[in-house]
């Protein structure tokens, strides 16, 4: 199967803690990402091409000011953004999870990782792991919310089925 890591770091919290994560997936489950790029290089490839290049996309993004992305994910965000407009589905038979990362401290906790998670369901791609929302203030809990997704997502990557019925709806989890 091939992945895409794609990342969202304004701070650079996300894009170590998915480098981390593809480091780990390929030193103890043997698995090779293909590509890990900033959104807005993901922007610029195109969302039909990724889904032609790519069988899973792993993404990793946090909420910036008031919930804004981050600088180099905002040309991601808008790509899908369009893309829903024009009611396309470029995504189809491409396979994704979202990791969020974020403080609970702002009322906007979350915003562009929920929306990012969302829009990729939306254009078409199917939703293989819940969306985990990684907060920095809880730092021990946000470990093993890394861990959960980081072990789920190499179960589908491992399993070769990138496409299937969604695991969940996007709003999962709620708010807390």
């Amino acid at each position: 199967m091939k992945v895409c890591v794609i990342y969202g770091s304004e701070s650079g919290t996300a894009e170590r803690g998915i480098r981390a994560i593809a480091k780990g997936w390929k030193e103890s489950k043997g698995i090779q990402v293909d590509t890990i790029i900033e959104g807005a290089d993901a922007a610029r490839i195109g969302l039909a091409s990724l889904a032609e290049q790519y069988d899973f996309l792993a993404v990793a993004t946090s909420s910036n000011g008031e919930g804004d992305p981050p600088f180099n994910f905002h040309p991601f965000l808008k790509a899908l953004y369009e893309a829903d407009d024009a009611g396309d589905k470029p995504l189809t038979g491409c396979g994704f999870a979202v990791l969020g990362f974020g403080c609970s401290h702002f009322d906007t906790f979350q915003n562009c990782p929920r929306l990012t998670d969302k829009l990729l369901g939306q254009l078409g791609a199917s939703r293989r792991v819940k969306r985990a929302e990684v907060d920095e203030i809880e730092e021990e809990a946000g470990d093993a919310s890394k861990k959960t997704w980081s072990d789920a997502v190499a179960k589908v990557i491992k399993s070769g089925k990138a496409v299937a019925s969604n695991v969940c709806d996007w709003t999962q989890p709620a708010d807390t």
